[in-house]
């Protein structure tokens, strides 16, 4: 829920608002008042009292305040609490903005928009360890148990289109609400996207939310709130922010969900630039099985100029649901609450279906002679279902299909080369008869010749994917063309990123479009079937792992793993691991490769606790979760809520850290509520 953004606090602008600290001797209720008040907002820890609020751990920090998990007791349920900064507290417009932003923010009801229920503070605490200091400004907020679409992508990787779009479309909805009632999200990006248990999506902190009738309050303070690899280029540039900026950042976000990349990355100035510049790669080019309708979807949103972009979130709505629909997926809720049920379930259901849905798009595509297409939908089937014979046929009928055509026009253009080349000839040799001296159009005519033949070996090119060279020599590792059909040039290649930035330069290329060249780390493309080289014996290793980290195998760096990867590798012995630098996380294995096999190693970071509950009366509600007395429950190391109750009484409720280690013991000791190891 946090923007992951913190003002600088020596912010000149900030810093010259900051009065001192006064030390005022307080005299009754009045006085107290008053010297809270020249003290400014207390700060805000676990452990403390705000209004009826009981304060736990901290949640995260955004670009204004920071997240606190909550107990409401008088409602006696689990809340957060987004308190506003200290030095953002003391200036009265700030908080004045930052309460009525809660309040519009509250008054919007969907069910993809994360609820508030109160808001309060800038007055003098309840808290008896407070000694009379203003409490902070806060707003109460609907907890949420299950995680953000950030750390689903970075655990789980990019996800499928259709799924992406399912998301899409729900998130669309939400600002269907926003924007009607007025106010501009500003902050759309997946860390502020959260998927509950049960897959429910809520698109959440409004925090640098703007009134579309009002002024912002970033404009009074001169801070630029959101993150830039995800702001538009309106708002990159300081300009005011629309409802189609709340697009563009969408686009961003399924841009990341649907690539496992974000769409601009390096330095805040480098990114924007490139935001301003609209020097976006095509989700398509990054990964094959993004498909060719949710990339253009997704550039359709991100586009530079903002009439350039979808109508309204309606619009997008639709266009992604369609794009779900096509994919063989049904109700956008309903599909997220069964992957939020079960993901691996979900996705050995639905991949078939969405796979079913691209072959018969790819053979209307080849009926239609839609060449480029049907090769771009076969590509995304093999991404999906590599080994599927069915996806093996879809990608040999769409090469045999490319290669017919080819030959046709390559035999055309022959043709009408050699009738210029001999109307050349017999010109020449009229000429010839007449002079003595060749004639001087003899040499343009024979060009015209060359020209058509240059020509005819430029469609080959295209083609076969491999360009010509400068001057038609051919290039040192050029590939030997034996049939100039689509992907017949590629045909001789391993599965490589050479061969991902040929076949998207042939797409573009039949497409009379110009290519621009595939990113370094673009996904592979369709590996074609080999003409007459045998594979290697490879080994495949299969790495699964339950947080991200870093690989490296023998050595060698692989990159990040966020959840499962593929290697192929020689037999032999192999040192493979993966390690989290800023943590002590990490694993170490050594594995033994034969011949062709496949290998499955599934790692976790962090092992799971057995805590065993001893605590008085008859069961225990962990996070949410009922659990015996005397039972064994398995949970992650950390910060867990434990309430213990004796029938429907609550006996005691706080928060429990769980150790690193293999058991605990949950337990009450003298009132508090700990797990020993």
């Amino acid at each position: 829920m946090s923007s992951g953004r913190k003002p600088d606090d020596t912010d000149p602008a900030i810093a010259a608002t900051e009065p001192e600290p006064l030390e005022i001797a307080p005299v009754g209720a009045e006085g107290s008042a008053a010297a809270a008040q020249a003290r400014g907002p207390r700060p805000i820890r676990p452990g403390d009292v705000l209004g009826r609020y009981e304060i736990g751990d901290e949640l995260g920090e955004g670009g204004m305040a920071t997240v606190f998990r909550a107990r409401d007791r008088e409602l006696r349920r689990d809340v957060a609490v987004k308190v506003l900064f200290p030095h953002l507290a003391r200036r009265a417009e700030v908080v004045r903005r930052f309460h009525r932003e809660a309040r519009a923010a509250a008054g919007l009801e969907h069910a993809n928009i994360l609820r508030i229920y109160d808001v309060g503070g800038n007055e003098p605490s309840s808290d008896p360890g407070a000694r009379g200091e203003l409490d902070p400004p806060y707003i109460v907020m609907e907890l949420i148990r299950g995680r953000t679409l950030l750390q689903e992508v970075e655990q789980r990787g990019p996800l499928l289109a259709e799924l992406v779009a399912c998301i899409g479309a729900l998130l669309a909805d939400a600002l269907v609400a926003a924007h009607a009632a007025g106010i501009i999200h500003r902050d759309i990006k997946p860390s502020n996207v959260l998927l509950a248990q049960g897959g429910r999506l809520l698109l959440a902190d409004f925090g640098v939310a703007r009134l579309e009738t009002e002024d912002s309050l970033v404009t009074r303070t001169g801070a630029l709130l959101g993150t830039p690899a995800y702001m538009s280029p309106e708002q990159a540039s300081g300009d005011t922010a629309t409802a189609r900026s709340d697009l563009y950042s969408l686009g961003a976000t399924l841009y990341q969900l649907s690539t496992g990349h974000l769409p601009y990355s390096g330095s805040p100035a480098k990114v924007m630039a490139a935001v301003a510049a609209g020097q976006l790669v095509a989700p398509v080019r990054r990964r094959a099985s993004v498909g060719p309708e949710l990339s253009a979807a997704i550039e359709h949103m991100m586009a530079v100029e903002i009439d350039a972009r979808p109508r309204s979130a309606a619009a997008v709505a639709a266009e992604l649901r369609r794009i779900a629909a096509d994919g063989g997926l049904g109700d956008p809720a309903e599909e997220l609450a069964a992957y939020g049920a079960d993901p691996e379930g979900f996705l050995r259901a639905r991949a078939p279906l969405v796979v079913a849905a691209i072959r018969r798009a790819a053979a209307r595509a080849i009926e239609e002679q839609r060449l480029p297409r049907a090769l771009a939908l076969a590509d995304r089937a093999s991404a999906l279902l590599p080994d599927d014979p069915e996806v093996a046929a879809l990608v040999e009928r769409v090469t045999e299909g490319g290669r017919a055509r080819s030959r046709r026009r390559a035999v055309a253009l022959a043709g009408a080369g050699l009738v210029l080349a001999g109307g050349a000839a017999a010109g020449a040799i009229a000429m010839v008869g007449r002079s003595g001296e060749p004639a001087a159009g003899a040499g343009g005519s024979a060009a015209a010749a060359g020209g058509d033949a240059a020509l005819a070996g430029g469609d080959a090119a295209i083609a076969g994917a491999e360009p010509a060279a400068v001057g038609g020599a051919a290039a040192a590792d050029a590939p030997v063309v034996v049939d100039a059909g689509i992907g017949a040039g590629i045909a001789r290649r391993p599965r490589d990123r050479t061969g991902s930035a040929a076949l998207a330069s042939a797409i573009d290329a039949a497409l009379g479009e110009s290519a621009a060249p595939a990113p370094a780390d673009a996904q592979p493309a369709v590996a074609l079937p080999a003409i007459d080289a045998a594979p290697p014996a490879l080994a495949t290793l299969q790495i699964k792992n339950d947080l991200w980290c870093n690989l490296t195998i023998d050595g060698e760096d692989h990159g990040r793993l966020t959840q499962s990867k593929t290697v192929r590798l020689p037999p032999g012995r192999h040192v493979v691991r993966c390690e989290q630098p800023s943590t002590a996380l990490r694993w170490q294995r050594d594995v033994d490769l034969l011949p062709g096999q496949t290998f499955v190693i599934d790692e976790a970071m962090i092992r799971e606790v057995e805590l065993v509950v001893a605590t008085p009366g008859d069961r225990v509600m962990i996070d949410g979760a009922p659990a015996a007395r005397g039972a064994t429950v398995r949970l992650r190391p950390g910060q867990h809520r434990v309430i213990v109750l004796r029938g429907d009484k609550e006996l005691t409720a706080g928060w429990v850290t769980v150790p690193r280690a293999r058991t605990c013991r949950l337990r009450d000791a003298d009132g508090k509520l700990v797990c020993d190891p």
